[in-house]
């Protein structure tokens, strides 16, 4: 059962403890983004992800690597469009020392100068990788095309002109207002030992005050088709897209129903349809992106520049297809299977247990149980996926990215309409 505590600073504490398990998974959110960032600073938070572990008023930047092998089990952190997070899974007998490195980090960063040139160095060798990563680096070009001047538009590593420019004074005024008891929250699941709650309150006690983030302007949607040329490469990377659900939509279980009867798993229509049965792509699939003011529903495929245009309206005619017609309740029982299974056999995970616990928390302001998730996937019905289906269809023209070897690719409008 989730335990849920707010200190009087505002810190939000989560706890769930697993039986019989011997990890432990503990994390510490940051309820900011790159979609929080004015875009002068683009980048910023996943740069002070990057420099926290490069050295604390106590540690140097080899102590915490040591401390981190040492420790075994996994630490490491990632930033996202709207959040942070610094996470360890640990042995149960390792938690005293992971939390004290996880709060050491995110609590007295010393932001050292040398570190931070030798980081900004590394960041930028990560931004040049994800322009030579295409399955990367069409979904940064579809969402800047796209939802132009929003910072959910915006690469979550910023730019190379972005992070070129910040000063060791803009990056510690930014972790002065970022790193605050009401922006954050520590969430712990696993085998919680007597006094590890307690060892965790007094890890994060007394963090200075400050404010949360003002909620931004929702996206603006811009549709049409975007092609960089690579003439390196020999397929074609296709993504379409629709404006979706934001994260916590009452629909959002219809949504990822379409979503796994679309695209979302092997028996899927995309995956049976184009690569079973025709053979046009390896990878085919679809995807939910849910965001707190915004959400898309996209398409991605690999395949060859000849095939673009059949791959790209058999994709978005199954779309079509299922917003016209509801779909067999047989399809639809073997998608509530399939999302049902994951939720199950992600309960063997502390480290799935303490990121939707956090999750939740931030999204809903609550956790929901497994009955909860479980009541409503049943509850959903196959005109209910249809009737989102037509929403989602009729709301907004798609947009496409591509990226790859374009030269005789004749890809418009209309073919998004076809």
């Amino acid at each position: 059962m989730l335990e849920r505590e707010i200190l009087d600073d505002g810190l939000t504490l989560l706890f769930e403890d697993v039986p019989g398990v011997r990890s432990v998974s503990i994390g510490v959110w940051l309820r900011m983004g790159s979609c929080h960032e004015p875009e002068a600073l683009s980048g910023i938070c996943h740069f002070i992800e990057h420099l926290v572990f490069k050295g604390t008023r106590t540690r140097t930047a080899r102590d915490i690597n040591l401390l981190t092998d040492r420790l075994g089990g996994n630490v490491d952190a990632f930033t996202s469009k709207e959040e942070t997070c610094f996470y360890a899974r640990v042995l149960d007998d390792h938690l005293p020392l992971a939390v004290e490195l996880l709060a050491d980090i995110v609590r007295a960063p010393r932001f050292d100068a040398e570190e931070l040139e030798r980081e900004r160095k590394v960041i930028l060798e990560e931004i040049r990788m994800v322009l030579d990563s295409p399955e990367e680096r069409i979904y940064d070009l579809f969402c800047e095309e796209f939802w132009p001047g929003h910072p959910l538009g915006r690469p979550i590593q910023g730019t190379a002109a972005t992070v070129a420019a910040m000063s060791r004074r803009t990056v510690q005024n930014w972790f002065r207002r970022a790193y605050v008891p009401g922006n954050m929250l520590v969430a712990a699941a696993g085998n919680l030992r007597p006094g590890a709650r307690e060892l965790i309150r007094g890890a994060f006690a007394a963090l200075p005050a400050g404010r949360r983030p003002a909620a931004g302007r929702r996206p603006r949607w811009q549709p049409g088709v975007r092609v960089e040329h690579r003439r390196e490469m020999e397929q074609l990377h296709l993504l379409a897209g629709l404006p979706a659900l934001p994260s916590g939509h009452p629909d959002r279980f219809a949504l990822h129903l379409l979503n796994t009867i679309l695209g979302g798993s092997i028996s899927s229509r995309l995956f049976r349809r184009i690569r079973e049965e025709r053979g046009l792509a390896y990878s085919v699939s679809s995807q939910v992106h849910s965001h707190r003011d915004a959400g898309l529903l996209t398409i991605y495929a690999g395949t060859s520049t000849g095939s673009a245009r059949e791959v790209l309206q058999l994709a978005l005619g199954e779309l079509r297809d299922l917003a016209a017609h509801a779909p067999a309740p047989e399809e639809l029982d073997v998608a509530r299977d399939h999302l049902k299974g994951n939720l199950l056999l992600a309960l063997e995970s502390t480290s799935s247990r303490m990121s939707r616990a956090a999750r939740e928390e931030i999204v809903l302001g609550r956790s929901v149980g497994n009955e909860e998730i479980v009541a409503e996937l049943d509850r959903v019905d196959p005109e209910a996926v249809r009737t989102l289906a037509g929403r989602i269809v009729a709301g907004a023209r798609p947009a496409l990215a591509a990226v790859g070897r374009a030269t005789r690719l004749k890809l418009r409008e209309e073919d998004l309409a076809a």
